[in-house]
């Protein structure tokens, strides 16, 4: 099971994965480590972690869905995980790991007449039928099931900790950068304990209703984040 992350700093949302997915073949396991798990819907940016099947299958659903509210989208992922739970009911973990998935999405919604940048996650063991908001300065995030739930308390307060929120639009590209750079870290704590995630990574940006997506880029030795190109469209 991957990493996913996202972080809603007000004025934008990030959204960041690692890209390996591991796959359990019935005499050894294997994994890829070239898999893009940020996308675009017609309403924002996804990502997801969990069981690779029923993530495939929501992701391509999605492609040719028109996604226009949070209800649709639930929808969507349900259906898909009702269709996998049938298609793998031969699996014996099957239902233990539909409910290990999870999806972090952006959208944008009105508050008060107020176009407003919203961040949500969707995981069954969180809200079997509704998605958790996560407000500005508090990360979503879907840890990797090697951790346990005491190693994920002591991480989460010291990301919590470091995220920098943009106080205006100035401070939109700096705040960016940071921010990157406190997942990068994140990621990089994690691999030596986490046989889940790989060395490499993908981040999408939501920002004044526009979306874009980087290119997977090696985690570097040091903390210089590089390789970024985003376009916002």
């Amino acid at each position: 099971m991957t990493i996913a992350i996202g972080i809603n700093a007000g004025l934008y949302a990030i959204l960041a994965a690692d890209t390996r997915t591991t796959y359990f073949h019935p005499k050894s396991p294997f994994h890829d480590d070239n898999s893009s798990k940020v996308s675009k819907t017609t309403m924002g940016l996804i990502t997801g972690a969990g069981f690779v099947q029923l993530l495939d299958l929501v992701k391509s659903k999605l492609s040719t869905e028109t996604i226009t509210n949070t209800n649709t989208l639930l929808d969507v992922i349900k259906e898909a995980r009702e269709e996998i739970r049938q298609s793998w009911k031969h699996y014996s973990r099957v239902d233990t790991s539909i409910a290990q998935t999870g999806w972090i999405f952006s959208y944008y919604t009105f508050l008060n007449d107020v176009s407003t940048l919203r961040l949500g996650l969707y995981h069954e063991n969180l809200s079997p039928d509704d998605f958790v908001l996560y407000g500005p300065g508090d990360p979503a995030i879907i840890y990797p099931v090697e951790l346990t739930e005491q190693e994920v308390k002591a991480i989460h307060p010291t990301i919590i900790n470091e995220i920098v929120i943009p106080r205006d639009q100035s401070e939109i590209q700096s705040s960016i950068q940071q921010n990157i750079v406190k997942l990068v870290a994140l990621i990089k704590s994690l691999l030596p304990y986490c046989q889940s995630i790989s060395n490499r990574f993908q981040i999408g940006i939501h920002q004044n209703g526009q979306t874009g997506i980087s290119e997977i880029v090696d985690i570097p030795d040091e903390n210089q984040i590089s390789g970024f190109n985003i376009k916002l469209k």
